[in-house]
């Protein structure tokens, strides 16, 4: 019975987290980075807004048939490396086709938000 309990609290707790984390409680930039990367992906302009700063945003859905298409050669996201330095982080994406970027991320009213600017 007390195995049962702490299974199901486990549970409440791990569903909390997945919740925070899915609503941007807790986003890291890595997170952040590969979710505006699978929105470029799914030609998702909601998601680029959300991960994107506004005038990023507006650049990559003026060019999203060319980047979707950018996005897709190279496989996905095979992993992601964070620097962070204060609001600014640098986030290396190494792509499974074994290219890398680096992205540049910003705190916007305390969210990370992927840039243009260097």
């Amino acid at each position: 019975m007390k195995m049962m309990k702490s299974a199901a609290a486990a549970m409440i707790v791990l569903t909390l987290v997945f919740a925070m984390l899915s609503c941007g409680g807790g986003s890291s930039p890595s997170a952040v980075a590969r979710k505006a990367i699978t929105s470029i992906e799914k030609a998702d302009q909601k998601g680029i807004n959300d991960t994107f700063t506004p005038e990023a945003a507006v650049l990559v859905i003026a060019m999203l048939e060319k980047a979707q298409g950018q996005m897709l050669e190279k496989g996905g996201v095979d992993k992601t490396e964070e620097t962070i330095n204060g609001n600014t982080a640098i986030v290396t994406v190494t792509y499974k086709d074994g290219s890398s970027e680096d992205l540049t991320l910003v705190k916007v009213d305390g969210k990370w938000k992927v840039t243009m600017d260097k």
